[in-house]
This record gives structure tokens, sequence and C-alpha cells, in this order.
């Protein structure tokens, strides 16, 4: 809340500027009270607190001098994304169908797209953070695509097709095999649990390429590169040393 607060008292703010920090804090103040709701189930407290948190971060980040406006775009449009759907998730005549459907857009935003602006979890090549970036927009625009009542059926079609394979990353053929392997390795339960989440938000391969950089993942994926008589050597081999979205192609069959 410091940022926005920073805004609001801020003399040479622009009006624009200060109505934005307004809307944020509505916001924030919207999914706090809902947080702490005993009428909703404890999943959506948890939704709420995050949604709360993602807010305040995308805030913070949305006005930080030393972003590029590219950047600083990219957080402007989480606001924006997040605030609608907190409208969503709290009308009162919502349907069980579109709150699933809220929820759902939340958790990809909340998971996804923060989580590649956010300093702790960002990937550090600017080719690999472009390339996740252009994925997570993808998967939220078809996300809104299909909410929109005047959308075509054939756009909502082609959006449908696109959230039932995000949906379904987790059992792709070769995701399972890569997490066989990295059981093999004797890889932590952290790490497992970082590739399933990465791969969830952003899809096979490109989530899961992303989970291997995480430093959870750092001593199975150095043993798997240093594994020659495994078939997934050259693809931590290259996790290691080059950008992982370069990667795709040492993927095994």
């Amino acid at each position: 809340m410091d940022s926005i607060l920073t805004v609001l008292n801020d003399k040479d703010a622009t009006k624009e500027e200060k109505e934005e920090a307004r809307f944020v804090a509505a916001g924030i103040k919207g999914a706090l009270e809902l947080s702490q709701d005993p009428k909703q189930s404890t999943e959506a407290k948890a939704r709420f607190a995050k949604m709360a948190v993602g807010l305040s971060e995308a805030q913070q980040r949305a006005t930080d001098p030393e972003l590029s406006d590219n950047e600083k775009a990219a957080y402007n449009e989480i606001i924006s994304d997040l605030n609608g759907l907190l409208a969503g998730l709290s009308a009162k005549n919502v349907s069980d169908a579109d709150r699933t459907f809220f929820a759902t857009a939340a958790d990809l935003i909340l998971g996804g797209l923060l989580a590649v602006q956010q300093p702790g979890t960002a990937p550090t090549n600017p080719e690999d953070k472009e390339k996740l970036q252009e994925q997570l927009k993808k998967n939220a625009a078809a996300l809104k695509t299909y909410q929109n009542p005047n959308a075509s059926q054939e756009d909502r079609d082609a959006a449908k097709a696109t959230l039932d394979e995000q949906a379904a990353a987790t059992t792709n053929a070769q995701y399972l095999k890569l997490v066989e392997e990295l059981k093999r390795l004797k890889a932590p339960q952290a790490c497992l649990d970082v590739v399933q989440n990465r791969t969830q938000q952003a899809g096979w391969p490109d989530g899961s390429l992303w989970a291997l950089t995480d430093k959870a993942c750092d001593a199975a994926v150095r043993a798997g590169a240093a594994d020659t008589n495994s078939e997934w050597n050259a693809l931590f081999s290259c996790v290691l040393t080059q950008a992982f979205s370069t990667c795709t192609a040492r993927i095994p069959e």
C-alpha cells in the first residue's frame, strides 16, 4: 500500500495516476475483506488474500521508475485483469460455472504473469522472459475471449481449444516422462512441485523448462546433465548453459 499512498500524496502525480491508485486501493480493500468473510470457502479466502497481495505488488512495480514502459504496461494489465476478476468473483448473482471460470483465470494470472515479473521467480534471460510472457498473455486473452458473450462462436471455440490445451499440460506424455526422470535423479519434492505449478501456469514445455531453472531443481538438473547415459542429458545440459526457451529441440521424442 505504500506505493499507492505515495502516489496519492504526490502533488506532482497526474489525475490519471491518482485515479489508478484509488482503483487499486479499492481492489485491495475489497479482496482483503473477502479473504476474511466467513461465508467464503477456505480456498476462496486464500485466493482473495493472494489477489490483494498481487494487486499491491503489481501497483508497486507499475510505478517503479526503473522499469521500462513495456514492463509497466504489463503490470497495469495485471491490475486491470485482477480487478475485473475480483468484481466477477464477488458478484452476488454469479453462477457456479462462472465462479469456477473466474477463479481459474485469477489463479493463472497470479501464478503465471505475476511470477514472470517478480524478481524472485522471473527468468534471468530476457529471451526466456519474453517467451513466457507471450504464452501467458495468450492464455489470459483466451480466458477473456471465452468469457466475452459478444465474441463470435469461432473465436470462442479457438479460445476453448487454447484453454483445453493448457488444462491438459500436466497429462502430456513427455511431461510425465520428465517427471519420472526427475524422480530417478532424486529431485526433492520442492522441485517436483515447482515443475507441476509452472507447467499448469505456462503449459508444456515452456512452463516445465522454466521450472527446471528453479533453485529447487538445480541439483537434479546438474545430475541429469552429468549422466551421459540418459536420453534427457542434452536437455538438462542445455537448460544449464542456454536460454531455456531455446532448449525445446533437446526434449526426447
